[in-house]
């Protein structure tokens, strides 16, 4: 913020804190000259907080995750998290504000918050926000706008659709229909193109409900990697998990379309009207890509609406160079599609936009219900959506896209809505199409580099021990990363009691892995239980934040994968050093154990 123009009393606290003048339990009650002179004052110290947060949060050594034992001693986590209620408790007994005093508290929040500014933010598949996205993020709040009509959010509503064609241009999508909306989260994505779909197949459903007496029984069709959120969106729609098909994956985690094509005949043959396929690009633990143009074939042959959930993988496939990761949505062939800019791309969470082919029309028809109190088709005889929106061009390719109407409210299944492309649309005009390119470049270049890390350190190890004693333990990816996720685990020694069974382990580790996850005989299931163990050492001892993952059985009594460590690259920052230091952290915890044999793990 320029504080050039501001007052002395104003301006940013110049080196000295806000409660040095103000006691931090006495609400101050000097009069402001207007709503916008304390929204400078607030605004030019919460900058000085945040980003004094911000640089604690990527200094070296940093904490990812407020320790439960530093903060209450042995306190276990559900135990701290309850104390912390405590503390931040009894609102409604505070008659009196703490005015300026919600600094130290504010201070306090983001001392007990998770650190995703830091390059050891591995966790789960987002990281810290671009700056100007943090700026696109307050701006949209100090707007304070409603994107649910036009007169609530004009600028709002036209960047959204602005946003949703340049991202449908991207994807392979018509440019004369497609359109799109944002919702809060991919989870929203997802379900109102189930929504959608299901209410165009079965238009009945809309205005008599699934115990409207329809013979139709509804059926959805997803991978067994796909993520939950296709499975809620079916309890909401009522369709019922058991309507809910479950299609086998192949040996490299994506959906197998010859099996999709045997189940949706298999469905219709039983009672069942197939309708929706779901595919993943990113699939959420292994970040496996689903053949879209094979899938795409059984949904034009069985008449069937297909939904790409690239929350994930769509920045990846959208704006990668072919040359790093490549990978072509079939134009024209795909339905909907949801895309997370909040997961690679830098936008602050959350921003979902949901890509629609055939334009706002299909959402509008299957969710709307024209309420004359938001939505007014007529006002004193000036036909709203006409002049107002397409200068009366009626066959417009904004009117296509939006439906008819810059008031894109309707259809959605909720009223207000936060105009969130305005963030996305900052963050894209700031950098540019380039930097988005960068950061997916360079957060497939880190997964594989770290996948070689892995194997390197095998190598360097096997040499060391043909002169010293068994290493610590082996590293062994689970396959070779598809996108940006890579999946491992480490091995200790400890786990085994006999040494010639570790080292035949070992020597297995040490060739690639197999094509098929669920084919690999080297599998030892005791891998499982060394890893969580691994894990929840690691909260204790390193500045690192993993997570770990596992899979379920590709049919019921088989032998599922046991779990492993999941690392998603998000932050194109992740440096060499902070790859080798998750390593080393790992390692460590090992090595920790060791001693206690392989009752531990």
């Amino acid at each position: 913020m320029d504080s050039s123009n501001t007052s002395p009393q104003q301006s940013p606290n110049n080196g000295h804190t806000e409660e040095a003048t103000t006691s931090s339990s006495t609400r101050s009650t000097a009069p402001v000259s207007s709503e916008s002179e304390e929204l400078r004052r607030l605004l030019g110290k919460a900058a000085n907080v945040l980003a004094e947060h911000v640089a604690r949060c990527q200094a070296p050594g940093a904490r990812i995750v407020p320790s439960a034992a530093e903060e209450e001693g042995e306190g276990k986590g559900g135990v701290w998290a309850e104390r912390l209620a405590t503390e931040f408790g009894q609102l409604a007994a505070a008659t009196e504000g703490v005015g300026d005093g919600i600094w130290s508290e504010i201070k306090r929040i983001c001392a007990l918050a998770t650190n995703t500014w830091s390059e050891g933010f591995l966790y789960k598949l987002y990281a810290a926000p671009t700056a100007i996205g943090v700026v696109g993020e307050a701006l949209t709040a100090a707007l304070n706008n409603n994107a649910h009509v036009f007169n609530g959010s004009p600028v709002g509503v036209v960047l959204e659709a602005v946003v949703a064609s340049e991202l449908a241009a991207l994807a392979g999508f018509p440019a004369e229909t497609a359109g799109g909306l944002t919702f809060p989260g991919g989870s929203y994505s997802n379900m109102h193109a189930l929504m959608a779909a299901r209410n165009q197949r079965f238009p009945e459903i809309k205005t008599h409900g699934m115990a409207g007496g329809s013979a139709r029984r509804p059926v959805v069709f997803t991978s067994q990697h796909a993520h939950y959120s296709l499975e809620k969106a079916a309890i909401a729609a009522g369709i019922g998990l058991a309507n809910v098909v479950s299609v086998p994956v192949d040996g490299r985690g994506r959906m197998d379309a010859a099996a999709l094509r045997r189940l949706v005949e298999e469905s219709a043959a039983t009672g069942g009207t197939p309708f929706f396929v779901n595919a993943t690009a990113g699939t959420t633990v292994l970040g496996a890509f689903d053949p879209l143009p094979e899938i795409a074939r059984v949904c034009e042959d069985h008449g069937l609406w297909l939904h790409v959930d690239a929350s994930w993988g769509g920045p990846l496939a959208l704006f990668a160079d072919r040359s790093v990761f490549d990978y072509t949505i079939p134009h024209g062939r795909v339905n909907s599609l949801t895309i997370n800019p909040h997961k690679l791309l830098g936008v602050p969470l959350q921003c979902s936009v949901l890509l629609v082919r055939d334009g706002l029309r299909v959402m509008k028809e299957a969710l709307g219900l024209g309420a004359s109190y938001l939505f007014h088709d007529d006002c004193d005889g000036v036909s709203w959506d006409s002049d107002l929106n397409t200068n009366g061009n009626a066959g417009s390719a904004w009117a296509r896209r939006l439906g008819g109407s810059w008031d894109v409210g309707d259809a959605t299944m909720g009223c207000g809505r936060k105009p969130d492309a305005i963030k996305l649309w900052i963050v894209w005009r700031y950098y540019g199409t380039r930097y988005f390119t960068t950061r997916v470049n360079r957060a497939r270049t880190a997964a594989l580099g770290f996948a070689q890390m892995l194997l390197d350190r095998n190598r360097a190890a096997d040499a060391a021990s043909s002169t010293s004693s068994s290493p610590l333990g082996f590293w062994r990816l689970l396959t070779a990363p598809a996108s940006t996720c890579v999946c491992f685990w480490f091995v200790p020694r400890a786990l085994y009691d006999s040494s010639a069974e570790f080292e035949e382990m070992r020597r297995l580790a040490m060739c690639a892995p197999d094509a098929d996850i669920f084919g690999q005989r080297c599998y030892d299931q005791r891998w499982g239980g060394a890893t969580k163990t691994l894990f929840a050492r690691m909260g204790v001892l390193s500045k690192v934040l993993v997570d770990y993952a596992q899979l379920d059985p590709p049919a019921p009594g088989a032998a599922g994968v046991p779990a492993f460590f999941r690392l998603p690259f998000n932050n194109p920052n992740v440096s060499a050093e902070t790859m080798a230091s998750v390593l080393d952290c790992i390692e460590a915890a090992a090595a920790g154990l060791l001693a206690g044999g392989p009752d531990l793990y």
